[in-house]
């Protein structure tokens, strides 16, 4: 989403976290067959909508936590290590990636079922 967007939203992003949290997450109907991999813990899926770079991926809990700050530290560091491993089978490892989790309004958190984007393929700017 761009920056104009999120000036627009900024006001509206704690109603954005309430309604979130109260409906079901996106995520937990999601078919197994979207899934490009998985571990005990998290699934992966490739990003076809606002796609930011040629390879976009997202490590999803299998699990809902509303944000990355609610995760067990060993079910963090799994994921965090699956979206390592993506980045190796993507082939973005070595040119270069980046992993990003939003977290609560003010980190432009829209989605409460904690996720982390796998970005990469294209020289990144500092923001985007």
């Amino acid at each position: 989403m761009t920056w104009v967007f999120w000036q627009l939203a900024e006001w509206r992003l704690p109603q954005i976290k309430a309604e979130s949290i109260a409906k079901p997450s996106p995520f937990e109907t999601m078919a197994e067959d979207v899934w490009v991999a998985q571990t005990a813990n998290a699934f992966a899926i490739e990003v076809v909508k606002e796609k930011l770079a040629p390879v976009h991926l997202l490590v999803i809990s299998k699990e809902r936590y509303a944000t990355i700050l609610d995760v067990p530290p060993e079910v963090r560091g799994e994921m965090i290590n699956f979206a390592v491993d993506l980045a190796r089978t993507y082939g973005v490892a070595d040119s270069g990636f980046r992993l990003t989790t939003n977290t609560n309004p003010q980190g432009a958190q829209t989605v409460y079922h904690v996720h982390i984007h796998v970005i990469g393929g294209r020289q990144m700017g500092w923001l985007g």
